[in-house]
C-alpha cells in the first residue's frame, strides 16, 4: 500500500523543479507518510471530539434515546471512529503522487486532495491540542507538519517572493521549537517520554537528562528569536544547530525506543513518528540553503 521512499525522492529530484520546490515536496511526503502510516496502523485522537459533550449531549439523547454515556459504549461507536481515521490514513496515501507530480501547469487538478490532506493534519494538531488540555505550545509545535502543504501551494500559486517566503518559513521554524522548548524547560510538565528518551541514548541518570532538556529548551528559543536577528552570521549558527537538533529530535524517537530484541517492532512503532518529524530538521536545512544562496529561482 505504501509507496516506496526511495522512488519518491528519485522521482521528485528528476522533475524540472527547483531545489526549493524539492525541499517543500520531501517535507510534505515525510509528514503524509508518517502520518498515514499512524493513521492505517495504530490511531488518532479523534475520541477527543466526544470531551464536547455539552455539544452533543442534549442531541444524541433526544434522538437517539440513551445517555451520553451509553452511546459511548455502543461498540459502532468504536468502529465508526476506527473508519474515519482510517479514511483519512487512506487521503495522506492518496495525496502522495499528487505531491510528487504538483506543477504549475496542473495546479487547479492537483491542489484539491493536497489543501484536503493539509485540512486533515490542521485538525489533527488540533485534537492532539485537546487531547493536551488546550495548550498552545502543543499546537504550535506542529507548526511545519501542517503548514507546509499550504505553502507548496502558495509558492506554486501566487509565485511568493523570496522575502515572503523566507519570512513565513523562519516564522513557522520558530513556532515549532517554540513549542518543542516550552517542554523541555519546564513550562509545561515535562512529558517522561522526553527523560526516557534521553536516558535511553546517552545511557545517563535522570538528573542529567533532565538537565539536558532544560538547555535544549533554552536553545530552541535561542534559535526562534536568533534565526530573526539581522546579522546574518548569528542567524546561520542558528539554523545549523536548527537542523542538527530538528533531526536529532526525529531521530530520537526511532533510536530512543529501539530494542535490538524486538526490531520489526521497534521499527514498526517508531519509524513513522521519526518520518512526520523529519521537516522539523529539513526546513530549517532549506533556511540555511536560501541564506547561503541568497536567492532560488523557480523553473
Amino acid at each position: 500500500m505504501f509507496v516506496n521512499k526511495a522512488s519518491i525522492f528519485a522521482e521528485i529530484l528528476k522533475m524540472p523543479n527547483s531545489k526549493l520546490i524539492t525541499f517543500l515536496k520531501i517535507s510534505v511526503i515525510l509528514v503524509l507518510l508518517g502520518r498515514a502510516y499512524q493513521f492505517i496502523f495504530f490511531s488518532a485522537p479523534f475520541i477527543s471530539l466526544y470531551y464536547y459533550a455539552e455539544y452533543f449531549k442534549p442531541y444524541v439523547e433526544k434522538q437517539f434515546k440513551m445517555t451520553w454515556h451509553e452511546f459511548l459504549s455502543l461498540p459502532e461507536i468504536d468502529i465508526y471512529t476506527d473508519y474515519i481515521v482510517y479514511c483519512f490514513g487512506t487521503l495522506f496515501i492518496i495525496t502522495i503522487p499528487f505531491v510528487i507530480w504538483l506543477r504549475q501547469k496542473n495546479y487547479k487538478a492537483f491542489q484539491v486532495p493536497i489543501l484536503f490532506s493539509g485540512i486533515g493534519l490542521i485538525f489533527l494538531a488540533v485534537l492532539l491540542t485537546i487531547t493536551k488540555n488546550y495548550k498552545i505550545g502543543q499546537f504550535i509545535e506542529y507548526s511545519i507538519q501542517f503548514t507546509t502543504p499550504f505553502i507548496l501551494l502558495s509558492y506554486l500559486r501566487f509565485n511568493l517572493s523570496y522575502k515572503t517566503l523566507q519570512f513565513i518559513l523562519k516564522l513557522i521554524t520558530a513556532l515549532t521549537f517554540i513549542g518543542h522548548g516550552l517542554y523541555a524547560l519546564g513550562y509545561y510538565p515535562v512529558p517522561g517520554y522526553f527523560v526516557d528518551m534521553v536516558i535511553r541514548i546517552f545511557n545517563c541518570s535522570e538528573s542529567f537528562a533532565k538537565s539536558f532538556l532544560l538547555i535544549a529548551g533554552i536553545l530552541d528559543f535561542v534559535i526562534a528569536i536568533g534565526i530573526f536577528l539581522p546579522n546574518k552570521t548569528i542567524v546561520k549558527y542558528c539554523l545549523i544547530w536548527a537542523v542538527i537538533w530538528g533531526f536529532s529530535t526525529a531521530m530520537a524517537r526511532l533510536l530512543g525506543n529501539f530494542y535490538s530484541d524486538f526490531i520489526l517492532r521497534s521499527l514498526h512503532q517508531n519509524t513513522f513518528e521519526m518520518l512526520y518529524r523529519l521537516p522539523h530538521g529539513l526546513i530549517p536545512l532549506l533556511l540555511l540553503y536560501m541564506d547561503n544562496k541568497g536567492s532560488i529561482s523557480k523553473s
